[in-house]
């Protein structure tokens, strides 16, 4: 069917989406990249959301242990698109532009239709492509500050909103690129580079989404802070360095520490898990081994139990 459809056609979705209904009807767990479900004896549905770049892929890895702690029907879905993820791209979901001021630039950037709808602070969630799951309450909503570490976004000319375009020229035929700059003159004239979020700025981005994100979904929010060191690099200590972008990384850490203390909302800890696991194998910031992957999800799981939002696993006593 690939052959002549191509890999992830809607043909291709709405098989996987009919086969995955019926194995959860009959109570198998269903595990993919982006989500995991589960539906174990008993009532009750239980959500966990997470938004970010990839690196929230890693929480679908805490699915087996959650099945394993959850009467009834549950499910993690992660939307790991970082060029969603920023704070101030967040946030303007929840008063965005008109559709008829994104359309040509939705099209044209290729944007996720959901790109500017708000869907990180609706109370209950589904997963794409998978109508027999159902919806799902937000219990859980996890968020990633590796994206406003690292992100650029550029704001609109005329209109004002901002738009991370990702790697939107690298879905075109580069020949076509190369030989045809319209689309490049294009973005130019009609987008300005807004750079890099300030720690200040993003700090006060993730005190309103937080606040927003329990007001409206009544979730408990946990925030994945990013790796500090260079996987690349042997060095550990870098306190004595002058390189900008690990001076960076090092005092998001520490804000977003300040913030969760001042919030109460917990942090996991990627940077000491991921080092604890060794980042040799890394191939970059957000993308983790399959080691690391389980060690954070292990985490997650410690940190729900610790703070009550789940039990512990079914038969086992204290």
């Amino acid at each position: 069917m690939r052959q002549w459809l191509g890999r992830g056609s809607g043909v291709e979705q709405g098989l996987r989406s009919a086969r995955n209904a019926v194995k959860f009807r009959l109570g198998k767990d269903i595990t993919r990249r982006d989500f995991y479900a589960f539906r174990n004896p008993g009532e009750g549905r239980f959500g966990m959301f997470a938004m970010g770049g990839c690196d929230v892929l890693t929480t679908v890895k805490a699915g087996p242990r959650l099945a394993k702690s959850m009467p009834g029907t549950g499910c993690i879905s992660a939307i790991g698109k970082a060029p969603q993820a920023r704070t101030d791209v967040i946030l303007q979901t929840l008063d965005p532009p008109p559709p008829e001021l994104t359309a040509e630039v939705s099209e044209r950037l290729s944007l996720d239709p959901e790109y500017f709808s708000p869907r990180l602070f609706e109370p209950m969630f589904s997963v794409p492509h998978q109508a027999g799951l159902g919806s799902f309450p937000k219990n859980v909503v996890v968020l990633s500050m590796a994206t406003d570490v690292g992100r650029t976004v550029y704001r609109h000319r005329e209109h004002g909103y901002l738009v991370d375009p990702g790697g939107w020229w690298l879905t075109t035929d580069m020949q076509s690129v190369l030989s045809d700059l319209s689309a490049v003159k294009w973005f130019g004239a009609t987008f300005k580079k807004a750079g890099r979020i300030s720690i200040e700025d993003s700090m006060a981005n993730y005190e309103r989404i937080v606040t927003e994100v329990r007001n409206r979904t009544g979730a408990f929010v946990v925030v994945m802070n990013a790796l500090v060191v260079d996987p690349g690099m042997t060095a550990m200590d870098y306190n004595l360095a002058s390189s900008p972008n690990r001076v960076r990384r090092r005092e998001f850490a520490i804000a977003i520490a300040e913030l969760g203390r001042k919030l109460e909302f917990p942090v996991l800890d990627v940077d000491r898990l991921a080092k604890q696991e060794g980042i040799s194998g890394q191939a970059d910031f957000v993308h983790y081994t399959l080691d690391q992957k389980r060690l954070i999800a292990a985490e997650l799981i410690s940190i729900l139990r610790e703070h009550e939002v789940i039990g512990r696993p079914r038969g086992e006593t204290v």
